[in-house]
């Protein structure tokens, strides 16, 4: 059986991807897979059961992407498509059987995967990396037994909590016993100076392994963290599949869509809702402040006491 998986090419979405392509490989024993996909993301396929290719094309203006793909998958008579970026590109494949994803605004990703194939039991992300490569991660990064994993730097300022609220959080006596490992990458010298300047700045001990840790190796590392806090990032979806409580930061991102789920799980957000954000003719994209200001360090301290 020829399965073609037409996925996203964002970090966060093809991580929640991973669980409907696991129940897929899980219900198609004799199943060979073929998953389109991204550059930045192609390490999340990283020892995927019943991969046969991985087809890695970034976005292009005036959707040159899809022209690519279609030379690779043309020519193929597939019979099962699964395209969750709703594409025209699937209706003109010589398929079987397709099935055209289309997402909504106010169910969690999850959910609503499990809904498109009809799946009764609860699905979750999945990283099929070998563990046995990973065993030694915590020492190689000279980790301790006994950390949290923050993420504070996203792909986008605005949806990031201030960095001096972090300040505020670990300078308080509750994590004396805990190391503060910060995961994520970044190329902006702003933010690296903002993390230099949160290591030097708080009592508590902090291993800064921003760029220093691929996808990878971050997720190896999250499951060995008491919790995960941090902004809506690939590195917060990443702690949901290691199965670590998480809390994610939310403002003008929707929790509802892609809130961390799981045991002792939780979005903490803005008074603002979602909407709020998007409604207002103030709200920019581009070159804006953080949107969290709002979130107090009382109630994400309170939260994370409650989980630990």
């Amino acid at each position: 059986m020829e399965i073609l998986v037409v996925s996203y090419s964002r970090i966060g979405d093809t991580i929640l991807a991973t669980s409907l392509i696991n129940h897929l490989i899980q219900k198609h024993e004799n199943a060979n897979f073929t998953i389109v996909t991204s550059s930045i993301s192609k390490d999340i396929f990283k020892d995927m059961p019943k991969l046969t290719q991985l087809i890695i094309i970034d976005k292009q203006k005036y959707a040159g992407h899809w022209f690519k793909i279609w030379r690779f998958v043309k020519d193929n008579k597939w019979d099962l498509v699964i395209d969750l970026r709703s594409s025209y590109l699937s209706y003109f494949l010589n398929a079987n059987e397709r099935k055209i994803f289309k997402g909504n605004e106010i169910e969690h990703k999850l959910d609503q995967f499990s809904k498109f194939l009809k799946i009764e039991s609860g699905i979750r992300p999945t990283i099929w990396a070998n563990n046995e490569k990973y065993t030694n991660i915590l020492k190689s990064k000279k980790i301790s037994d006994n950390f949290i994993c923050i993420a504070p730097i996203s792909n986008w300022q605005g949806k990031d909590w201030p960095i001096d609220k972090y300040f505020e959080l670990f300078d308080n006596d509750f994590f004396r016993d805990f190391e503060i490992v910060i995961l994520g990458a970044s190329n902006k010298s702003s933010d690296i100076s903002k993390i230099k300047h949160l290591k030097e700045s708080v009592s508590t001990k902090v291993n800064n392994l921003i760029n220093q840790a691929d996808m990878i190796e971050t997720y190896f590392i999250l499951k060995s963290s008491r919790l995960f806090l941090g902004s809506d990032s690939s590195n917060m979806h990443l702690s949901s599949a290691a199965g670590i409580p998480t809390i994610g930061l939310f403002g003008p991102t929707n929790d509802k869509v892609y809130g961390p789920k799981g045991k002792n799980s939780l979005t903490i957000r803005t008074e603002k809702s979602y909407e709020d954000f998007i409604n207002d003719k103030n709200f920019t994209l581009k070159d804006s402040p953080s949107y969290l200001k709002d979130i107090k360090v009382s109630l994400v301290l309170n939260e994370i006491k409650n989980i630990i």
